[in-house]
């Protein structure tokens, strides 16, 4: 086996709040599943888009759940394995941009859910997709610099 390198403060930070980002994923759907579509929409949208982001949610189809929910499990996983600083971390968040990319188009481009999102929603879409760009560009780095393994 091979010695890792000693990473530094700045990745353990990096990590924990990837890994938080993970957690804070994880509860959307948890989330989803324990509030009714009129509450989840309280919680998620402006006042105007409340009502047709709830009606929205309610349409949402079970396969489509079923894809943000991996997206958001690996993510979680991911963040986990940069923390134990394993090499799973990277094809997991490759696994989370996939799902999330799929999700991300079924519900803009297939379902046309930005006429119902305030433009700060759709901002956290798009924080959500850079991050997840990011989060597999930082675990590939530490994976090739020998700080996964």
């Amino acid at each position: 086996m091979l010695a890792r390198k000693k990473p530094s403060i700045l990745f353990w930070v990096i990590s924990v709040a990837l890994l938080l980002w993970g957690i804070g994923g994880a509860s959307i759907y948890v989330a989803y599943f324990l509030e009714t579509p009129d509450e989840f929409a309280r919680s998620a949208e402006s006042a105007e888009n409340r009502e047709a982001y709830a009606q929205y949610v309610s349409s949402i189809p079970a396969w489509a759940t079923g894809v943000g929910i991996v997206a958001a499990i690996a993510r979680l996983l991911a963040g986990l394995c940069l923390l134990l600083r394993r090499g799973w971390a990277l094809p997991l968040f490759i696994v989370s941009l996939l799902f999330f990319s799929i999700a991300l188009y079924r519900a803009f481009v297939v379902a046309n859910a930005a006429a119902v999102m305030s433009g700060s929603h759709i901002g956290v879409q798009i924080v959500f997709l850079a991050l997840s760009v990011f989060a597999i560009w930082f675990a590939g780095k530490k994976k090739s610099k020998g700080v996964l393994s």
